[in-house]
């Protein structure tokens, strides 16, 4: 060998040399817990980070197999013991959290609990280990980095088990909400809607509506029908109008005068509704063989008698209190009579659908409600017409109030 190669041959070996120490320098000093171990899992490297984060000094472990020491207080591999013993099965069974190792050369992640023997405290600890082949593919050692993330996992904990909390509360309220509706469908006798000549449309604000429509036919076969609109929206609306449900039934089916059901119920939700609660209503009842009928308006808006182009012929306007705000009859008495000698029908609505605002602020209106059954008549039922043109305003967005509509014949 010629001097010259000699010298080539020193220097390509003390320029490793330079490269080796100085990554050993860099690692020693990296600000995130390190350690490598070489391929009989002995430890080479446990930088300064890892000193911090142990509490364990690099003298104590280096050239040792004593590593796990510093997280365990029984003997147990390591993730980067596994990485180089090829052992991945095992990760399964140590670690809580962990990435299958699709490509284990490329590395693996794995998080668990540690207790920290020399620092007296558990931490949560996010682990990645990665091996390094030399040329000619051989394990030469295997890199093992640590971050303590306990805070970070305690407050994630937190809020999954909040989330997890809010999850069964909400649960909870679902299934209450729909034993309180079957509860509600069972009072109010749905069934019984499927009168001759009645068509209607609830339409909640909310899960339940404080609006309520009901209609039966007495043993002589006399129509009554009731649209009622109780203070407020939700639950507490619809419960304030369950009361009268029980009440109308019974006195149908007593074939009852009009003025009779009315003071009833009246009396009735005086004395049950708090202070402050009332219920608007509306009461019809139609006599079809005489073409007679009557009809009570309490604080909502007017009923309307349609014929059957569409033609507004008549409008009944509230002339008393809604139900529930005095326990005398003195202003639950002002029943209306009324005949027909032709097919019309009446209208029977809440104050939701006049006030139906759009995106822009603009309510639907009566006068609209009116122009809209016009326009759209005979081809479609005021109920129908009524439907589409609040589909039309609303522009798909909510409405704030219930919105119901009671249709009733007038047959010839």
């Amino acid at each position: 060998m010629t001097e010259k190669m000699s010298n080539r041959i020193g220097q390509a070996l003390e320029h490793q040399e330079h490269h080796t120490a100085f990554a050993i320098t860099l690692m020693e000093h990296l600000v995130v817990p390190t350690f490598v171990l070489d391929a009989e899992q002995r430890v080479l490297i446990w930088n300064r980070a890892c000193e911090r984060l142990t509490g364990i000094p690099a003298a104590e472990v280096i050239g040792t197999r004593d590593h796990w020491r510093a997280f365990y207080e029984t003997p147990r591999p390591c993730l980067a013991d596994l990485v180089a013993t090829k052992g991945y099965e095992q990760i399964a069974n140590l670690y809580t959290v962990f990435e299958d190792p699709a490509e284990p050369s490329f590395g693996v992640h794995a998080e668990n609990w540690c207790w920290m023997p020399r620092r007296g405290e558990r931490l949560y600890l996010a682990v990645d280990a990665g091996p390094v082949f030399d040329e000619s593919g051989k394990l030469i050692a295997v890199v093992e980095t640590l971050r303590d993330v306990t805070e970070k996992h305690l407050a994630q904990t937190k809020v999954e088990e909040q989330a997890s909390l809010l999850k069964a509360h909400f649960d909870e309220h679902q299934r209450e909400t729909e034993l309180a509706r079957r509860i509600l469908d069972h009072q109010i006798r749905s069934d019984l809607m499927q009168q001759a000549g009645v068509r209607y449309s609830v339409i909640p604000a909310t899960n339940f509506s404080g609006d309520m429509v009901l209609a039966a036919r007495s043993p002589s076969g006399k129509l009554y029908a009731i649209l009622a609109d109780a203070t407020g929206h939700g639950l507490s609306a619809a419960v304030s109008v369950l009361p009268m449900v029980q009440e109308f039934y019974r006195l149908v089916e007593m074939s009852s005068p009009l003025n009779s059901v009315i003071e009833s119920i009246n009396f009735l939700l005086a004395n049950s509704l708090p202070l402050g609660r009332f219920v608007a209503a509306t009461f019809v009842s139609l006599d079809e063989s005489a073409r007679r009928g009557e009809i009570w308006v309490g604080g909502v808006p007017d009923v309307l008698m349609f014929d059957a182009a569409g033609q507004l012929e008549r409008r009944y306007s509230s002339a008393n209190l809604p139900l529930g705000i005095m326990r005398s009859n003195d202003g639950v008495r002002g029943i209306e009579s009324f005949t027909w000698d032709h097919a019309c029908q009446l209208l029977l609505t809440s104050d939701g659908i006049a006030e139906a605002s759009s995106t822009d602020g603009v309510q639907f209106g009566e006068e609209n409600l009116v122009e809209t059954i016009r326009r759209k008549a005979p081809t479609v039922t005021p109920i129908e017409a009524l439907q589409q043109g609040l589909r039309t305003h609303l522009k798909g967005g909510q409405a704030h109030d219930d919105m119901s509509m009671l249709l009733i014949d007038c047959p010839v």
